[in-house]
């Protein structure tokens, strides 16, 4: 195929290996993974030894890996959960432990990185249970089937703005009891293929109506074989198509097929041309996603052994071109501190800083100071105490780009800044920060801080340390220095321990 010079077209079914920076995570099956704001995020699973609750996450823009480490409770080791994700946010639901089939339920807010215990306030959730599938469709959790001591077709569903469980009673052809199967939104259906029944594998085909609550088998038009029985596959779906991968006949797979959800046809997709040695080994217990018209699949088990590898195949002529890269914040930072254009002027420790209300806007003290009756309103020079001129030139970088490196060193006094200034998710990056640098001669400051700026979270963390070091750190000046000026802390400490 002939390109100009500057465009090239990569071709349609080509598989690749997924090219990246950082650590992926190590061998395992039976794991979950979803797309959530560009990243792709993997969660436990089974590395052949022990089951595990670590946390990965993958930037597509940036095509690194990175462990996420979280601080404060987290699910339990797992494999063979469900994930989902709604409003940014991931929620795990059930599997085994390793011991135990388990029915909890967890969230994690990928903004402010942090697990957290989903409270139902009505109903009852699905029994403890492994091997089920699940799905969101407006504004509601789907739980379907799965093994809880028995094979299960039950169908639970989780509505997030009240906090309820609730069992759906569902009419028509109703699926038999299986596990191990898939399933997939698209508009108001889900689409569930496949799975085992404790006898034997499953190519069954059914569909739910989301709003009627009724199942029935979904009607093929064309001749064309469907994919073979198996369990353990992948389904997903991208535009009008569900995608099937891999899985379990009695041995692992490596096909791939569609399903087209407009003329109900099944194809198989079979690799482009000169691909022969370069698609993903046969696997089951794999987890596969969609982003940017592209499937990714990652890890499994094909039969001897878990497996890491990270596979990409493009669903979609796609036409390259090169841009350049974004100059938007590296414009906007040029403009900081640049008497240029600038309207306001602060004098901080005596130095003047050149601003621009309507990046200050950002912060709410500014919003008030310029947008309201305060006399700030219609002057062009505004001194700013209480913050250092280093401090205050990095709360402006951060309002300009909404993104700057926190030094360790610059930490704590421009989380007072950012507290005293409004700017919240400025004052939650430094605590993060602040948080890798607790020990035991700095944790008795690090505490006092984070009571006066009410950062419950750090405060928490402080406490903790404190708790579990309390005859090291007391011995610290910097907490015979508390004791000093805040003899309730002390007190506070002492009827926790």
């Amino acid at each position: 195929m002939e390109v100009d010079d500057g465009e090239c077209k990569s071709a349609i079914n080509q598989w690749t290996l997924v090219k990246h920076t950082g650590t992926p995570p190590h061998q395992r099956s039976l794991h979950a993974g979803i797309v959530v704001k560009g990243c792709l995020y993997i969660f436990g699973g089974y590395d052949g030894s022990n089951r595990v609750n670590d946390l990965y996450r993958f930037s597509f823009k940036a095509s690194k890996w990175s462990q996420v480490l979280v601080t404060g409770p987290a699910p339990s080791a797992r494999d063979r959960h469900v994930v989902v994700s709604h409003n940014d946010k991931i929620y795990i639901c059930a599997g085994y432990d390793g011991n135990n089939r388990v029915n909890d339920f967890w969230q994690y807010d990928t903004e402010n990185e942090i697990w957290s215990v989903v409270d139902a306030v009505i109903g009852q959730p699905p029994t403890p249970r492994h091997s089920h599938s699940g799905v969101v469709y407006d504004g509601s959790m789907y739980i379907f089937a799965g093994y809880d001591g028995n094979y299960r077709s039950d169908l639970h569903r989780y509505m997030f703005s009240q906090r309820k469980w609730s069992s759906v009673p569902v009419k028509g052809v109703v699926p038999k009891a299986r596990y191990r199967t898939s399933a997939v939104a698209y508009k108001n259906w889900m689409l569930v293929v496949g799975g085992h029944d404790g006898a034997k594998h499953l190519n069954d085909f059914y569909q739910l109506n989301f709003d009627t609550s009724e199942w029935c088998l979904v009607e093929i038009a064309n001749q064309a074989p469907p994919p073979s029985s198996r369990d353990s596959h992948s389904a997903v779906n991208s535009g009008d198509s569900m995608y099937l991968f891999g899985g379990s006949t009695g041995s692992a797979r490596n096909d791939l097929y569609s399903f087209s959800l407009t003329t109900n046809q099944w194809h198989e997709v079979r690799p482009a041309s000169g691909q022969k040695g370069t698609i993903p080994c046969p696997r089951f217990c794999h987890t596969c996603e969609v982003y940017n018209n592209s499937l990714y699949v990652f890890g499994g088990y094909d039969g001897q052994q878990r497996l890491n590898d990270f596979w990409q195949f493009r669903l979609a002529t796609e036409v390259k071109i090169d841009i350049p890269s974004s100059s938007l914040v590296s414009d906007l930072r040029g403009f900081l501190n640049d008497q240029k254009l600038s309207d306001v002027t602060f004098v901080v420790e005596g130095k003047p800083v050149y601003a621009h209300k309507l990046l200050c806007v950002r912060c709410s003290y500014f919003r008030a100071m310029f947008e309201g009756q305060m006399r700030e309103a219609q002057q062009k020079t505004v001194t700013i105490n209480s913050v250092s001129h280093r401090t205050f030139l990095a709360l402006l970088e951060y309002l300009y780009t909404d993104e700057i490196e926190i030094s360790l060193d610059l930490a704590m006094d421009l989380f007072v800044a950012a507290d005293q200034f409004g700017v919240e998710r400025l004052k939650r990056l430094c605590e993060k920060k602040i948080l890798t640098s607790i020990n035991v001669d700095s944790v008795a400051t690090i505490l006092q801080a984070a009571n006066v700026h009410m950062a419950d979270g750090l405060r928490q963390s402080c406490m903790d340390f404190i708790l579990r070091n309390f005859d090291a750190v007391s011995k610290t000046p910097a907490f015979e220095e508390m004791g000093r000026v805040n003899v309730e802390l002390i007190f506070e400490i002492l009827n926790r321990r």
